[in-house]
């Protein structure tokens, strides 16, 4: 059985190979994985290439000087008007005080090309937090004919929230599908962060990959386990050109999933009873 489901995947792919891209009019057909077995989650972590660590932390190099605040205000507009802040701390605990550190939602080497093309001086009292670069791209070649259009966000996600939300999310036709566990099991679009990649693995099947080091985070047809609430902005253009690609249903947030399996696999503590959800539909 397994056989015969990675042979009709793998025919899926090769029928988008020839295609023009996804923005064409000309008729073609989109690839289908609802559901799909575990790879081994710990030979693949086991065998993970290690991904060398980009500047994460810029400590400071000077004491605050007297227009401290004036600075910190600047900076933090900046980054404001860019859509790049993540969060920042103050130096005391009154509205008033300076900006000690900021959290920006750019790579080390977005944020000094940035202040290079303005001609702008870095403070050297405040403390930066940067964003790893994302080493993997958003889908691959080899999966890129399989979907109509990627649904993640273009801004690096930043803190994630802490609640754990699951279901089963699946490629139908073109388009990627969350079906939650439980009372939730309306079926909607899926909608990723920055991170969360697609790809095609050794075995044929289709898999979001974590774009920040590489790895297989899950198989499309997997049970998952995500951070959420994750809200979105149903005016964003975007999400609407993704609702005219793929149909009239509600779109949720799933931020960056992981397979419930690879979590068993890192923490088996957390190992249950298989989750219990019937193979999503068809129809």
């Amino acid at each position: 059985m397994r056989q015969i489901m990675l042979l009709s995947l793998i025919a899926l792919a090769a029928c988008g190979a020839g295609v023009k891209d996804a923005g064409s009019s000309e008729d073609r057909e989109y690839a289908t994985q609802l559901e799909a077995p575990s790879p081994d989650y710990a030979a693949l972590i086991a065998n993970a290439p290690e991904i060398e660590q980009a500047e994460t932390f810029r400590e400071p190099t000077a004491s605050p000087l007297g227009n401290a605040k004036e600075l910190g205000d600047l900076w933090l507009t900046r980054l404001e008007d860019r859509g790049a802040v993540m969060g920042h701390g103050l130096a005391g605990k009154d509205d008033d005080s300076s900006i000690q550190s900021i959290d920006t939602l750019l790579t080390a080497e977005e944020f000094d090309q940035w202040v290079a093309e303005n001609r702008w001086t870095v403070p050297p009292h405040i403390r930066w937090y940067f964003q790893q670069p994302l080493v993997a791209a958003s889908v691959s070649e080899a999966a890129l004919p399989a979907v109509r259009t990627w649904p993640a966000s273009q801004v690096r996600t930043g803190w994630q929230m802490e609640a754990a939300f699951s279901g089963r999310i699946f490629l139908r036709d073109g388009c990627v599908f969350i079906r939650g566990f439980g009372d939730n099991d309306t079926e909607k679009l899926a909608w990723f962060h920055a991170e969360t990649g697609l790809d095609l693995d050794a075995e044929g099947y289709y898999v979001l990959i974590n774009r920040v080091n590489g790895e297989i985070a899950a198989r499309l047809g997997e049970p998952m386990t995500w951070a959420g609430p994750n809200p979105l902005d149903p005016a964003d253009p975007d999400i609407a050109s993704y609702r005219e690609a793929c149909g009239d249903f509600e779109v949720e947030g799933v931020g960056n999933p992981i397979a419930n399996e690879k979590n068993y696999v890192i923490y088996p503590h957390l190992r249950r009873a298989p989750d219990a959800l019937p193979p999503p539909g068809i129809e």
